[in-house]
């Protein structure tokens, strides 16, 4: 099997320079509508569903694309974001699925962080028989510990891992997503087997600062824009960057990347997307693709792309649901090896 790492690089990679064919989803993307007729949309407001916490990820992504859709005019409707957190997306995705044939709502998502959330909560519902809309960003991710942690560097904090694994207190996303995964495979690298990390899940950034602030955890996996504001402000010190992003530097954030400290392997990445419901026809889907491509060309999603340290990734239509469901198959493996799923 592929290393975690190097296959989330490859995938990131092939996303981000738009090389991951599909024949349905060339079509999709070219405005065939599969032969339908040509749909208005939207003629209502749109719903955006984040299935996290306020402030994490996800809601920062539905958020964005809030203001990116009413801000520069992409359309004339109002957007509602909702939030409905737990179970690595799970619960709102389960709400979610309810929503069959209706295009103005809509569910932000990201693909480890939600396959990792259905396999380890062994979900009735899962993302195959919802409608891909887009890939939309990928988001560097740091470790960090509170400002008073007698931990300055990754290294020493991975010695006493080694020495005493329960001693570290790891927190982050929800049970199986990629900063679980990448925990166990920090471990793994000093010989640490997966059920012998102490590991936290919260709902979201928010929840995860709250648990490294009250001295609940030792080191703590976000996104850089979860974390950036108690970074800056001096309550957390980063002892690294999952990721460096190719040619991008990210502006106030002076670590080295795993790969840097020789931890490669560890390192995993994620491609933030949205989907519609399913019951969609090629021409609907057609239409929203098509409003998401409409804002993600627009100077106000470029503006939250900046403030957020995400990297385009634009992958549309049935393309994105070909990207999820090699993801899948990747995801179930690694988390067979890593003990948390049969």
């Amino acid at each position: 099997m592929k290393s975690t790492s190097t296959y989330y690089r490859t995938v990131a990679a092939l996303v981000t320079a738009g090389l991951v064919g599909g024949c349905a989803v060339g079509a999709a993307d070219e405005g065939d509508g599969g032969g339908d007729k040509t749909v208005a949309y939207p003629t209502e407001g749109i719903s955006v569903l984040a299935p996290g916490s306020p402030g994490g990820g996800w809601d920062t992504r539905a958020r964005g694309m809030s203001q990116a859709l009413t801000k520069c005019d992409v359309i004339d409707q109002k957007v509602t974001v909702t939030n409905k957190p737990g179970a690595g997306g799970t619960i709102g995705l389960a709400e979610f699925i309810e929503h069959k044939g209706d295009m103005h709502q809509l569910m932000v998502m990201d693909t480890v962080t939600m396959l990792g959330g259905i396999a380890v909560n062994k979900s009735p519902v899962d993302m195959k028989s919802l409608t891909p809309v887009a890939g939309l960003t990928s988001s560097p991710s740091v470790l960090v510990v509170p400002k008073k942690s007698p931990y300055d560097d990754l290294k020493s904090l991975l010695a006493d891992l080694e020495k005493k694994p329960k001693s570290i207190k790891w927190t982050g996303g929800s049970v199986g997503g990629a900063d679980h995964i990448q925990a166990a495979l920090l471990g793994k690298s000093k010989g640490v087997s997966p059920d012998r990390i102490n590991y936290v899940p919260t709902g979201g950034g928010g929840e995860t600062v709250s648990q490294l602030l009250s001295g609940a955890a030792t080191v703590g996996m976000a996104t850089v824009t979860e974390l950036r504001g108690q970074i800056e402000a001096g309550e957390l010190k980063v002892l690294a960057l999952a990721e460096k992003p190719e040619g991008q530097e990210i502006e106030g954030i002076d670590a080295p990347s795993l790969a840097e400290l020789g931890l490669e392997e560890a390192a995993v990445s994620s491609v933030g997307g949205v989907l519609a419901p399913s019951g969609l026809s090629d021409a609907e889907q057609q239409a929203v693709v098509d409003t998401v491509r409409k804002m993600r060309d627009s100077n106000c999603w470029k503006d939250v792309l900046k403030r957020n340290d995400w990297t385009d990734a634009w992958t549309p239509g049935d393309e994105f649901g070909d990207l999820i469901g090699k993801q899948e198959d990747q995801v179930n493996d690694v988390l067979k090896e890593l003990g948390l799923v049969k």
